[in-house]
């Protein structure tokens, strides 16, 4: 995937070739988190609630995550300037998961999730609208746009303040959601929050 940003990506849109160097880092640890810092940089995690995105990878696949927010930004300004981007691709060598992610630590507000579906939908749009990125991703069986919040929410029909932060515990690997716009790309929408993880 990497490659395919580098160049197929960058060719689509008539812009040279990218040179930002290092975009992605992988990964086969049975349970991994992802962070992104204030200067764009990615960490990766093997101790639980150190991160803003968990990953329960049983399996061992080989993941690659892809900092898809770093690459946007190095591409030239004219390009890249107003258009959102989500964080991170991550996807697994074995083509079975595909996966646009959002990371936030913020307070639970229905404006920081607007933003962050935003965000996905954008990026999804940008990235699909090349033919073998497309290719690439229809061949992952699993394909989710995913909004993780370190900070914990309410589920949608609960109104209390965070149902004093328990959804993390009752529900642990997230919530999928309807987004249309997202669906007829052939994706799902799943939102997590507190210690809510991703199975791979």
């Amino acid at each position: 995937m990497e490659t395919l940003l580098r160049n197929d990506f960058t060719a689509h849109y008539g812009l040279p070739t990218s040179t930002t160097s290092n975009i992605s880092i992988s990964t086969a640890a049975p349970y991994f988190e992802i962070e992104d810092d204030e200067y764009r940089e990615i960490h990766l995690h093997l101790i639980p609630g150190v991160g803003m995105a968990g990953y329960r990878n049983l399996n061992s696949y080989a993941a690659t995550i892809i900092n898809y927010d770093k690459f946007i930004t190095g591409l030239p300004h004219v390009f890249q300037q107003g258009k959102e981007r989500c964080d991170l691709i991550v996807h697994t060598t074995n083509q079975r998961y595909f996966l646009l992610n959002e990371l936030k630590d913020r307070k639970p507000k229905d404006r920081v999730r607007t933003k962050s579906i935003s965000q996905l939908l954008s990026s999804l749009t940008l990235i699909m609208s090349v033919p073998a990125i497309t290719t690439f991703a229809n061949s992952h069986v699993f394909r989710h746009c995913c909004f993780f919040n370190k900070q914990s929410m309410s589920p949608p029909t609960i109104t209390a303040t965070t149902a004093f932060n328990r959804l993390g515990t009752i529900i642990t690997v997230g919530l999928r959601m309807s987004k249309p716009a997202i669906e007829a790309f052939g994706f799902e929408f799943w939102e997590y929050s507190g210690n809510q993880v991703y199975n791979l």
